[in-house]
């Protein structure tokens, strides 16, 4: 078995995302995939648009053999925490092979140059950059001329600074090189691949011509209508019946500022609690609650709180925080494991079934399928990552399930089962 590991968010399931899949499978020539996929929050601070197991049946039927819930309490964090709780996982069940992931550099060369010496940190690199940093510079400034100064002194590859800074800078290479970041930590076997983004369209909030677009794009073309006439030519024909589907049965889309009551009411009544939640530091928890008074959208709030040192991809993941309750105590205690003690399965086909089996017999991994089964209850750390995953998908139903009440049993991480796809 040549197993190919991808950490996904699939929200939602889009041609890009496939291109992505076939082209993984081609140059790892993996023989099964398996996705660690975010569950109902996600890396931006964000509510997942449909839940996690129709976005993980959906990956199933374009390709993917198995998909496993990545914890909450790394799928809704920063690229370093993001990545390493993914590829802990990843390296937990000790038979993956490869990964392959998307970045604009779209080579791993200069990725783990950089992330070598960011994880090294050899003398000279940390010497230059305090040199930097005391004359001035902002921290991400200082250690990109401290890079490209070691890179060339010690000649590892023929790059300008320019180029450099600008690779340090994209979005889907920061990830990149937080994934080799955390395989270098863990000196784990999982060999790094990447392909190049279609950087244009990805990056694009509208859909064009092109029957390749963003992710961001088809929300925003969802939020404003539900006719799905523009998602038509952008996605697969699974995700858009599955939309479809959703929709004729009154489960709409998820979209943040369904949460903004939710999150008033808990910034009001925790007020003297916020400096606890992770992420809420240097006094931010008070423009927030005096914000959360004048400000009637989740939007309002968010640019009322912007500042030079909050971009609003921070502050959305430190109000998600807030809403989630995840405290900086439960990220402390975890964030840095090395072995993951489960993984929760959302779908899988025959092939996954394959997976699960190599699984059980390379790790001691606890393999969740039903909530009735879990028997680690004495693990302090399975505790809190379980916690989360349950309060998420609590949290997340109540707007989820909200046209669909009589269809909510109570906490529905016990009551659905993996989707298995013949």
């Amino acid at each position: 078995m040549n197993l190919l590991g991808l950490i996904v968010e699939y929200n939602p399931f889009h041609n890009g995302h496939l291109y992505h899949l076939k082209k993984s499978k081609e140059i790892t020539k993996a023989t099964h995939t398996i996705a660690i996929m975010s569950g109902s929050f996600l890396q931006r601070g964000e509510p997942a648009l449909l839940d996690k197991y129709t976005r993980a049946e959906i990956a199933v039927k374009n390709g993917v053999d198995l998909v496993i819930e990545l914890p909450t309490l790394y799928a809704c964090q920063s690229a370093e925490i993001f990545s390493h709780g993914a590829i802990a996982t990843l390296n937990s069940l000790n038979c993956v092979n490869s990964i392959c992931f998307g970045s604009e550099e779209g080579n791993t060369d200069i990725l783990y140059i950089i992330s070598k010496i960011l994880v090294e940190e050899p003398v000279e690199f940390k010497i230059a950059l305090r040199n930097y940093l005391d004359q001035g510079l902002v921290f991400p400034t200082a250690r990109s001329k401290a890079l490209y100064d070691y890179i060339s002194e010690n000649n590892l590859v023929s790059i300008t600074e320019e180029i450099l800074q600008n690779t340090l800078n994209s979005s889907n290479n920061i990830l990149g090189i937080e994934y080799i970041k955390s395989l270098l930590r863990l000196n784990s076997n999982i060999k790094p691949y990447t392909i190049s983004r279609i950087v244009s369209e990805y990056n694009s909030t509208e859909i064009s011509h092109s029957d390749i677009c963003s992710a961001t794009a088809i929300r925003n073309s969802l939020r404003d209508d539900l006719s799905l006439e523009q998602i038509e030519k952008v996605v697969p024909t699974t995700t858009l019946h599955s939309i479809e589907d959703k929709i004729k049965n009154n489960f709409r889309p998820v979209f943040d500022s369904m949460f903004y009551d939710l999150l008033r009411g808990i910034v009001i009544r925790d007020q003297e609690f916020l400096h606890k939640y992770f992420e809420v530091n240097e006094g931010i928890e008070n423009k927030i609650y005096s914000n959360i008074f004048t400000c009637n959208t989740l939007e309002e709030l968010i640019h009322s709180t912007k500042s030079k040192r909050y971009t609003m991809t921070k502050i959305k993941r430190t109000l998600n925080n807030i809403l989630l309750g995840i405290n900086k105590d439960d990220i402390l205690k975890t964030k840095d494991i090395s072995t993951l003690p489960y993984i929760r399965v959302l779908a899988f086909n025959n092939k996954g079934r394959e997976i699960i089996r190599e699984i059980k017999n390379s790790s001691d991994i606890e393999i969740i399928t039903k909530f009735s089964k879990i028997s680690h209850i004495d693990d302090a750390v399975f505790n809190i990552l379980i916690k989360y995953d349950i309060k998420s998908s609590n949290i997340y139903n109540m707007i989820y399930y909200k046209n669909n009440s009589s269809l909510l049993k109570g906490p529905m991480d016990y009551y659905l089962s993996p989707t298995y796809i013949r």
